[in-house]
């Protein structure tokens, strides 16, 4: 049985990173709190208790503001929503900021089982930059933290191609990882921001973090992604696969019966229209199964079965024969040296 993974989107931060293009508001006790009862008025309008769901995962905004009775509410109303297996993969992200002893127990307890630690950078330089509200001392303590409340498989997010970085700087952030032995790791490069010189620079450090994060034994198993044997993020992975997957929360996609959905990107409208007893859908654009296959299996390292490529016969040959794709076994990919092209070679399937 094709799975399905359940991502609820909670919308909710004490500040706007100037980075992050995800939707989120200002947090405020109240309004974040009628939010999570549309969450789950949401889950009631699309439940289904045949579907069976092996993942979930709740980010954001920062869902590491949410205390763990909310949380576990959460999660209680998607057992009763939804068949959740109980040995699913249940991930939180989380600020480092936000994390404490016994808070974290009590999340370990209601069920979360991996943690995303929005780290950024452990130099203090880096977190300047971004105006992050901890400190390269509090991402190390998180981490510490996690791991005495129980949580086996931690997850650390990395930003790099800031001006503020150096080759000897990303040296320095993959000794701390090397020293905190996290599960999986994501290295994610500014987006939004102009640069001089940006794209060369930013490939050095992004091949950079590649040979590093191989050198301690990860696996790179998609463009931004590397992993531990056997700790990829199984939820992640239904992306990229094609499985289906829930989406409930401001703004939030899902892909069920091989349709994509997004709901909208505004608060109130939200709210509305589930009060009214109605999905709260936008209107997108939808690309045929075809197309969705390649433009989002080709993120992975391994690539998709070249039996994909067979309704594109010339665009593949063309992307084959000028190197921007590669045969692997039965597979196609993108080669490691071109990943950075990605987007541009999808543009070909678009």
């Amino acid at each position: 049985m094709n799975r399905a993974g359940l991502y609820i989107h909670f919308p909710f931060c004490r500040r706007a990173c100037f980075y992050c293009h995800f939707f989120k508001k200002k947090f405020k006790p109240d309004p974040a709190g009628e939010c999570l009862r549309h969450i789950e008025l949401e889950m009631g309008l699309r439940r289904d208790p045949g579907l069976a769901v092996d993942t979930v995962y709740i980010g954001g905004g920062s869902p590491s503001l949410l205390n763990p009775g909310q949380v576990s509410g959460l999660l209680e109303c998607a057992a009763k929503s939804f068949s959740v297996d109980g040995k699913s993969e249940i991930t939180m992200e989380a600020n480092p900021e936000d994390l404490e002893a016994t808070p974290l127990r009590e999340l370990r307890a209601a069920g979360v089982n991996r943690l995303s630690i929005g780290a950024q950078s452990f130099q203090q330089r880096d977190l300047r930059y971004l105006r992050r509200t901890h400190d390269a001392a509090r991402a190390i303590q998180a981490v510490d933290l996690a791991r005495n409340a129980g949580f086996k498989n931690v997850s650390i997010d990395l930003i790099i191609g800031l001006p503020t970085q150096t080759a000897r700087s990303m040296e320095s952030n993959f000794r701390v990882i090397a020293a905190l032995k996290p599960s999986h790791v994501s290295v994610y490069i500014l987006e939004g921001v102009p640069r001089p010189e940006a794209d060369a620079r930013d490939a050095r450090l992004y091949h950079q973090a590649r040979r590093a994060l191989a050198g301690l034994g990860f696996v790179h198993y998609e463009v931004s992604n590397f992993a531990r044997p056997g700790r990829a993020s199984r939820h992640n992975l239904k992306y990229w696969r094609m499985a289906p997957y829930v989406g409930l929360g401001p703004s939030a996609a899902g892909f069920l019966d091989g349709r994509d959905y997004r709901n909208v990107s505004d608060l109130r409208r939200y709210s509305e229209v589930l009060v009214r007893g109605r999905l709260p859908e936008a209107r997108t654009r939808q690309l045929n199964a075809d197309r969705r296959r390649i433009v989002t299996g080709l993120r992975l390292l391994k690539g998709i079965p070249a039996s994909a490529f067979s309704p594109f016969p010339d665009e593949t040959s063309f992307l084959l024969r000028e190197g921007f794709l590669a045969r692997r076994g039965r597979n196609i990919a993108v080669p490691e040296e071109k990943i950075l092209l990605l987007n541009e070679i999808l543009g070909y399937f678009i």
